[in-house]
């Protein structure tokens, strides 16, 4: 690059002026690539040599690109390290401003982490930066900082650990006198010195982590300044109040590790002593009082994030010392209910679940019962909070968050719950419901004050007993007659849904609850239907048929008659809840009375789908019915299951039926033309995949018609979803273990399945590989199946001519051309499961196999190993540091690791060879220096000789993301 200054004005002058975005990603781009490049050491130091105010943001970029440069790009000054060491500290003595000297301190910081031939370095940056206090700090609070995280420095573990030892150990007690001998001056009204209070304390926040809490603790003139500094409040200086709540934050955090009780206290009374003077009322100020102004919100954060910290940090003393402290935790409470800012309240939620994980164990008892009256309030806290606003949300997003926060708060009642028990959690919504009720207008009108109470009955049951005889019974009588309203009738309704599992186990219960949902469908057959109360019926009412199937039994026939009555006003989701909750109850009729029940459902959908199969006939626009009601059959085989394990013990009832549906859909796909219909054949193989996944061998009758069907599909429109049904039958037939299955049969799936993958390999390498990414779910579905079949074919898999080289072929040129997540880490797995197979230890768990057969092993390391190793690697780094998202990094890492590992056991322990492939490897990334390169190898090398694959997969993990911050990620972040 041949750039000037004044291009880079013009650059950062576009990207902050109102030019098209097109303009501005240019100009980012040759920022990021100047950013890269060599010049950019010299022409930084050109600018930053004139300091000039009116060329601020110019400094900054050229401060940050040397940041940037030390942290990725150090290895292009070779020989020229102590040159550039000596002009960076030259320049931190002329720079003043902030901004540019906090950039400069942190390529500083970087710098003497990884320069290591530079000794004692603190000593003399200390001795350079002593005359300007104020720069020294920034450096000090910036040094402990850049410690942290070995990703940002190309160094190996163990020179990044003996370096940190060497900056930061041997000096960490001088930094304290340091800070000490600043306060100091501040307090000798040394303005000059340009030192300032929050300059301090953001300082003493960093080094806090250095030393055991017991001696941070001890050093008074520090702490003292901290407290002081919170007691005077934020009025005055806002900045430095929320620095030193940083720092005690930070303490406090460290706290947990304390020695003793008595440090704990000491660290109590201060905090308290804190809120006495800040926040004398707020165990009297109302909810009102606080969201009226008369409480600053900021103090209140900062309270708020203090009171939290030390509750978490303290939660064992605090859980076994009631009466120590039990006033801290009243604080908590009140922040908690007090706060109108939710954004807030929900900093406290995490403190209440852990403080409910130990008040429910034995030993904290008697605790238990001290703090049942504060979680008591907190539930009618929460209650309040949950109430929706009587105005409308400022925005929809408003509104959403809103809703959101509602979940997380229903989570803290489900706590309080578990703590205070059935007949106290529900004393208080049950109250509050009936206070309600006292003014049936007032709650047509504002509905929010049931609605609320409601919420929190819905979110409880999940830890209410279910032998709970006394308040539900009321409960449920209150709801099944409260007012009508859209609002109150949904979160009714929501409720019940929840309940069912208690509803089973009192019958006297469910008759009254089912009308109430059944009136709410009515009602919607009246009016224009509400798509709320709708889909809570359905809901519900699915869950009635599923947890009380049982008791449901004998009203099959009216359940199903309702169906029918309602499905013409419902929505397909709704019908398909209901289809599912109806299968429950099918499922528990008995064997002779099952098919002619199920048969009234079938019957009549079978009919429709022959009348939609027509209308579409005539207009195949109209595909959707036809896929809809195949969805509904699907719904229907929900929770049935086969009357017998086996077919040796019993007739299946349903299967006339199941043969009939079969038979049905496949004259839809085979003779009625709906074989290139890929919806209408997409939810036909997903009905059939269930199919077989619930009635497994009992299957065997539809089998041979089923997997022509596949066949000619698959071969004839190229649709995955016949690959993907093809995968059930291989799980069924091929597990000869769980099934009476003959080999005879497991053959012959073995033989379809090998159909399957040959076509789908031929059309494969017939693809543009350009278009990688139109095929995503077809490469997706072939691999499910190829997964499937190396589980329950493993021999066959291995053994068999080249199929196992083309499977590994196809995942290998075309893992890294997709971009869906799912797609590739697919093919990444299912590698991994073949990749595995070379090992002794089966990785899947079998009666027949206890160690896989040399013959298996040695195809492994021939095709996989010997054969395509090096591609294998190379593809899978690339992966890395292109395409693959960072959740899918383990699945690679382990693909090659597997590799070095074979690859090492087949070269009799030696490891050179996985040298060689990483040096490949790096070639073809480029941007990869020596040392980094070493760095890896050796890394790899030590934990293959080692036999510490933890070691290998960490050196992996470490250079592909120190590849990532250098060479992918944004510079202009």
């Amino acid at each position: 690059m041949n750039v000037q200054v004044s291009d880079l004005q013009a650059a950062l002058q576009c990207i902050s002026s109102n030019v098209t975005s097109e303009k501005k990603n240019e100009a980012l781009h040759f920022l990021e690539q100047f950013q890269r490049s060599t010049e950019a050491w010299n022409i930084c130091h050109e600018i930053l040599t004139k300091p000039d105010p009116q060329f601020l943001e110019l400094h900054i970029f050229a401060a940050q690109t040397l940041r940037n440069k030390v942290t990725y790009d150090l290895s292009q000054l070779e020989n020229n390290l102590l040159p550039f060491k000596n002009s960076l500290l030259q320049l931190l003595t002329i720079h003043s401003q902030k901004l540019v000297v906090t950039q400069l301190n942190v390529a500083l910081a970087r710098f003497s982490i990884q320069y290591l031939e530079w000794k004692n370095p603190i000593m003399e940056i200390i001795t350079c930066l002593n005359p300007y206090p104020s720069t020294l700090l920034s450096f000090l609070r910036i040094l402990p900082e850049e410690t942290l995280d070995i990703g940002s420095t190309p160094l190996t573990e163990i020179e990044f650990n003996s370096r940190i030892h060497e900056l930061i150990d041997t000096i960490a007690e001088d930094v304290l006198k340091f800070l000490i001998t600043c306060t100091e001056i501040l307090k000798q009204s040394q303005a000059n010195s340009g030192i300032s209070l929050e300059q301090i304390i953001r300082c003493l926040n960093s080094w806090s982590f250095e030393f055991p809490i017991e001696q941070l603790l001890a050093v008074q003139p520090l702490m003292s300044l901290i407290f002081e500094t919170l007691l005077n409040g934020n009025e005055a200086s806002p900045e430095v109040f929320e620095a030193a709540i940083d720092c005690l934050c930070v303490i406090l955090r460290e706290s947990r590790d304390a020695p003793n009780e008595t440090l704990v206290i000491a660290l109590y009374e201060q905090l308290m002593n804190i809120q006495a003077k800040l926040l004398p009322n707020i165990l009297q100020m109302t909810k009102e009082q606080i969201e009226s102004g008369d409480v600053d919100e900021d103090l209140l954060e900062g309270m708020t994030r203090l009171f939290i910290e030390a509750g978490e940090a303290w939660i064992v003393f605090i859980s076994k010392s009631p009466e120590t402290f039990n006033p801290m935790v009243m604080i908590l409470l009140m922040l908690t209910c007090k706060n109108p800012d939710l954004d807030i309240v929900s900093y406290t939620f995490p403190f209440w679940f852990n403080f409910k994980q130990n008040l429910v164990l034995p030993r904290y008892s008697n605790s238990k019962i001290a703090y049942t009256p504060v979680f008591v309030d907190l539930i009618n806290g929460i209650i309040l909070h949950l109430q929706y606003p009587t105005d409308k949300f400022a925005s929809k997003e408003s509104e959403d968050k809103f809703k959101e926060f509602r979940y997380h708060m229903g989570d803290v009642l489900k706590d309080c719950t578990a703590v205070v028990g059935t007949a106290k959690a529900l004393a208080q919504p049950l109250t509050r419901i009936n206070m309600a009720l006292e003014n049936s207008n007032n709650v047509t009108n504002n509905w929010q004050i049931l609605e609320a109470p409601l919420f929190s009955l819905r979110t409880m049951a999940q830890e209410i007993s279910l032998s709970e005889n006394v308040q539900l019974p009321q409960i449920f009588k209150i709801l099944c007659s409260l007012p009508e309203h859209p609002k109150i009738r949904y979160a009714a309704t929501l409720v019940l849904g929840r309940y069912t599992e208690w509803t089973s186990k009192h019958p006297e219960m469910l008759e009254m609850q089912l009308q109430y949902i059944f009136n709410g469908f009515q009602q919607q057959e009246q009016q224009p239907p509400n798509a709320d109360i709708i889909t809570a019926s359905s809901h519900a009412l699915m869950y009635f048929c599923s947890d009380c199937s049982v008791l449901l039994s004998g009203y099959i026939d009216q359940l199903i008659d309702f169906y029918f009555n309602i499905e013409g006003i419902i929505d397909i989701e709704s019908q398909f809840e209901l289809c599912q909750g109806l299968s429950a109850v099918i499922n528990n009729q008995s064997v002779e009375t099952i098919a002619p029940v199920f048969n009234k459902l079938i019957e009549r959908h079978l009919n429709k789908l022959g009348t939609q199969i027509m209308e579409w006939q005539q207009d195949h626009s109209r595909n959707m019915p036809i896929a809809d009601t195949i969805d509904l059959f699907y719904a229907f085989f929900e929770e049935l299951k086969p009357k017998f394990d086996y077919p040796q013990q019993g007739a299946e009832p349903l299967l006339p039926i199941i043969e009939r549906i079969w038979a049905t859909l496949r004259s839809l796909i085979m003779e009625q033309g709906a074989l290139q219909d890929s919806l209408i054949v997409e939810r036909t193989t997903k009905f059939l995949r269930r199919l077989f996944e619930k009635y497994h061998v009992f299957c065997e009758p539809i089998l041979g018609s089923v997997a022509e069907m596949l066949v000619h599909g698959y071969a004839t429109t190229g649709f995955g979803s016949f690959l993907w049904c093809s995968g059930s039958i291989i799980v069924v037939f091929g597990d000869d273990e769980s099934f009476p299955v003959s080999a005879e049969l497991k053959n012959s799936v073995w033989q379809f399945a090998l159909s399957q993958c040959s076509t789908f390999v031929l059309n494969f390498n017939k693809m543009d590989k350009s278009r990688m990414n139109d095929y995503y779910e077809l490469v997706m579905d072939f691999f499910a199946m190829v997964s499937d079949l190396i589980m329950f074919y493993p021999k066959e898999f291995i053994l068999y001519g080249e199929l196992l080289g083309k499977v590994v072929d196809v995942a290998v040129s075309s893992v890294t051309k997709l971009e869906n997540l799912d797609a590739y880490v697919s093919i990444l797995r299912c590698l991994d499961d073949i990749i595995s197979w070379g090992f002794k230890t089966p990785p899947i768990s079998t009666v027949a196999l206890e160690y896989v057969p040399d013959e298996w092993r040695k195809q492994i390391i021939n095709e996989i190993i010997f054969n395509r190793g090096s591609t294998i690697v190379c593809t899978l780094f690339i992966g890395i540091v292109t395409t693959f998202e960072s959740d899918s990094h383990s699945d690679a890492i382990s693909c090659i690791v597997k590799c070095f590992r074979l690859a090492t056991d087949a070269y009799n322990g030696d490891s050179s060879i996985c040298n060689e492939w990483v040096t490949q490897a790096m070639g073809q990334l480029g941007q990869v220096t020596p040392k980094e390169k070493d760095n890896l190898q050796q890394a790899v090398t030590n934990g293959l000789n080692q036999r510490d694959y933890r070691k290998v997969r960490e050196g992996v993990r470490t250079f592909v993301q120190w590849y990532l911050r250098k060479t992918v990620s944004s510079r202009l972040e």
